[in-house]
């Protein structure tokens, strides 16, 4: 039913807009990008942003329970919580992804970092407990503008790309859940968190050729635009 008023909306809100002479291609067009390796990083990026943030959350529930005490009766409240710093960070993101896309991927994944270890730390004290979940649901899957961003400049923003990037997205929920339950069996309930951790650290590796290529060319722009601004001042 929400799926139904979803669509309904997106039906009533969205514009439609028309295929420009540069669209299209055909199937074979799309396909081509994807012997791009920046395609591949970007892709692999987004699997271990939501690799990582799905450790966490597909086991919330028994780690405020078991680990933190609260009772079953307070968990609900406490989703809610989380899902308010989600609709924060979609927002923050949302404004930011745009100009500062890689700048953002790595604030995001390292704050997650952060969070999910401070988690598995302190998990067994309410506060910093609390604290930590709402900092994942900041900058955990709230990361989607940003990534999507990137996935299209390295590759294009046709359907096939975006399709394949929803596919990798769904990757890193099966990661991060099905991998999550398996370490709770060998290293108890704060292993997933500690997993977590490992997937941003992954996640910021995926990164590092990005970042390379914006200090690169950073640096061979500086010249050129002292040379402008010296022209100028003459």
């Amino acid at each position: 039913a929400l799926t139904v008023i979803a669509a309904l909306a997106t039906m009533a809100g969205v514009p439609r807009l028309g295929r420009t002479d540069g669209d299209g291609g055909g199937f074979r067009r799309e396909a081509a990008v994807f012997g791009n390796s920046r395609l591949w990083l970007a892709l692999s990026t987004s699997t271990f942003i939501i690799g990582a943030t799905f450790a966490a959350f597909s086991y919330l529930s028994p780690i405020l329970t078991q680990v933190t005490g609260f009772t079953s009766e307070a968990v609900p409240l406490l989703l809610v919580a989380y899902g308010a710093a989600t609709v924060l960070g979609n927002h923050i993101v949302g404004r930011l992804a745009d100009r500062h896309t890689v700048g953002v991927l790595l604030a995001g994944l390292v704050l997650n970092t952060i969070f999910l270890a401070g988690f598995a730390v302190f998990a067994h004290l309410s506060v910093p407990a609390v604290i930590a979940m709402l900092g994942v649901g900041l900058v955990g899957v709230t990361m989607n503008p940003a990534m999507a961003v990137r996935v299209q400049r390295a590759g294009n923003p046709g359907p096939l790309v975006n399709t394949v990037h929803a596919s990798f997205i769904t990757l890193g929920v099966i990661i991060g859940s099905s991998a999550g339950g398996l370490v709770i069996d060998g290293f108890g309930l704060r292993a997933p968190l500690w997993l977590g951790v490992g997937l941003a650290v992954l996640g910021m590796v995926s990164l590092l050729p990005e970042l390379g290529r914006t200090g690169a060319r950073a640096s061979a722009e500086s010249p050129a635009q002292e040379r402008v601004e010296a022209a100028a001042t003459h």
